[in-house]
């Protein structure tokens, strides 16, 4: 299912997507990184969509966060395995400043359930 989500985002206006800890160097700007994560719901798991930008970008940034992902990652996904799945938004974080790597990013939380993780 991470491969699907990042085949996603790639349809979208930042192409440089990586999946979290997969890469040994960091990537140019902007760039969106999917860092899958234990859902706090049972039975789901969370996709935290890291977004980082140029700062002054902030209205680019922020367009994409609050609205292009939206239509890249909400709704039902046809998986690679053949079956079907839907992501739901699930908060976001506000602008944050990254002095350290020279740029801003915003966060998006997306969440799924995942039908062999559910315990009664």
């Amino acid at each position: 299912m991470v491969k699907d989500v990042i085949d996603r985002l790639k349809k979208g206006s930042i192409k440089d997507v990586a999946l979290f800890g997969n890469s040994p160097k960091v990537p140019g700007l902007p760039q969106v990184v999917v860092k899958p994560e234990a859902g706090i719901i049972n039975g789901t798991r969370s996709y935290k969509i890291i977004v980082r930008h140029e700062v002054g970008r902030f209205d680019e940034l922020e367009g994409y966060v609050l609205g292009e992902l939206d239509g890249l990652l909400a709704g039902d996904i046809e998986g690679r395995d053949g079956g079907r799945y839907r992501l739901h938004p699930n908060g976001f974080t506000d602008l944050t400043a990254d002095p350290k790597n020279g740029c801003i990013y915003m966060e998006r939380i997306y969440i799924a359930p995942m039908p062999g993780l559910i315990r009664q």
